[in-house]
């Protein structure tokens, strides 16, 4: 993330600036990224507080619970980026439906902070994909197993459990790298000058929709690559935009991943379709994930910290934290990075 241009006005939430500007780890050698991982988060609250999230403290002026970030100096319209292209890559295995209702309820407070700090007139579009890419629309069948962050499944098990939109269709809604349609819509499209409520009650609907009925063999890294890709045309035309716009990507997961492809792959996919705009400095990413990942460097930790900032991230068990991360956090670096984009033409 880049924390130079506003860190002075976020010295209300502490812990959580602590996370975003944290310094980044080691890269692992691309030659030894591992395959495929899996695993069941098990972070208590103090490995959550070293990673500088931790519960947040109640304003003492306020009912909410939570803190208030200072709202940025105002930014001239047409200084900056012209749009804002915000997906969310949704876990929908078993035991994920508690974060999908957390994160719908933090969504909101991101909205409304984003709102106010971007400039007026700015276009976004807000799109939900999921983690699976093997169920069909008429049956899943698929079990893993799970150690140290780690899946116990072969490479050939994980290969079996992989169909990539390049071999076709399944059939299912959100699946293989295609947007979640929710309300008959791909994705939301609205502005800063439009109210906020009926794009948080659209996201609310969809996140929590996307369910507990994928495969527990979760790629969220394959399906923010493939949302971009040719062969998902027919369902995510027209939502990412180039040059002038900025590009979120939020994982929402609470295993590693276990996409069998080189996550360099992914990421130039994605990459190409920002390339007329700066490439992977128009890019933020974030997630509430498991904390291991960023340990071992996993797939999805490289996956994430493959852009031009460090990502905006928390373990996702603490549900506590939702409401910083995603309200206070994430909404501030989307308008920072908004600053520094050329807008198009």
């Amino acid at each position: 993330m880049r924390c130079e241009t506003y860190q002075g006005w976020l010295l209300g939430v502490g812990a959580a600036l602590a996370l975003a500007c944290s310094e980044p780890r080691s890269e692992q050698d691309p030659e030894t990224q591992p395959t495929s991982a899996s695993a069941t988060a098990t972070a208590t609250d103090g490995a959550t507080q070293a990673q500088g999230t931790g519960s947040p403290e109640s304003d003492s002026s306020s009912d909410s619970g939570r803190l208030d970030v200072p709202q940025i100096p105002d930014v001239a319209s047409g200084d900056g980026c012209d749009a804002v292209d915000i997906l969310f890559v949704i876990d929908n295995s078993a035991s994920m439906g508690t974060f999908q209702q957390a994160l719908a309820a933090a969504f909101p407070s991101f909205v409304e902070q984003m709102f106010q700090t971007l400039p007026a007139g700015i276009s976004v579009h807000v799109g939900v994909t999921t983690t699976d890419f093997w169920c069909t629309a008429e049956s899943c069948e698929c079990a893993e197993s799970t150690l140290s962050c780690q899946t116990a499944a072969t490479l050939e098990e994980v290969e079996a459990h992989y169909a990539p939109p390049t071999e076709g269709n399944n059939g299912t809604n959100g699946g293989q790298g295609r947007l979640y349609v929710h309300d008959t819509l791909p994705f939301f499209e609205t502005s800063t000058d439009d109210d906020p409520e009926a794009l948080s009650e659209w996201f609310s609907g969809a996140a929590t929709a996307a369910g507990e009925q994928g495969c527990s063999f979760e790629m969220p890294v394959a399906a923010a690559g493939y949302v971009a890709h040719p062969s998902n045309a027919d369902t995510n035309a027209g939502f990412i935009r180039d040059e002038g716009a900025v590009l979120l990507v939020f994982f929402l997961t609470d295993e590693p991943d276990k996409s069998p492809e080189p996550t360099a792959s992914y990421l130039d996919t994605l990459l190409a379709a920002k390339s007329e705009c700066g490439g992977a400095d128009c890019v933020i990413s974030g997630g509430l994930v498991p904390g291991c990942i960023a340990d071992i460097n996993q797939k999805a930790w490289q996956f994430l910290d493959g852009f031009g900032g460090e990502p905006v991230w928390s373990d996702i068990n603490d549900v506590s934290a939702y409401p910083t991360i995603v309200g206070d956090v994430l909404s501030v670096a989307v308008a920072d990075l908004c600053e520094t984009i050329i807008p198009a033409g």
